[in-house]
């Protein structure tokens, strides 16, 4: 795709957000936004879909100033990562999918 808009960073963030089980938010990218030149539209990338059809879009902006809030007040949402192999969730009854 080639359009003026390349070479400029996007001025929203396209995202699937999913409920954990423990009532938290978790925002997994998926695309981005630009702004048209005169500011009636956008143009949309996405690099993937999600499966429930959910796409969430923020400023990048909006999504800086919540992440530094976060951090003032001792949250830590994004990354939600384990601390160690015993508190990771179990894959095995994951779905496998072959080629």
């Amino acid at each position: 795709m080639s359009h003026d808009n390349d070479t400029k960073r996007p001025s929203h963030i396209a995202y699937q957000v999913r409920e954990g089980e423990d009532q938290k938010a978790y925002f997994n990218r998926i695309g981005a936004a630009w702004t048209h030149k005169d500011g009636e539209g956008f143009t949309l990338q996405l690099d993937s879909l999600p499966v429930d059809g959910r796409v969430t879009i923020r400023s990048v902006q909006e999504r800086i100033q919540e992440m530094k809030d976060a951090a003032k007040g001792g949250e830590r949402r994004e990354p939600n990562r384990s601390q160690n192999r015993e508190e990771r969730r179990d894959r095995s009854a994951a779905p496998r999918y072959e080629r």
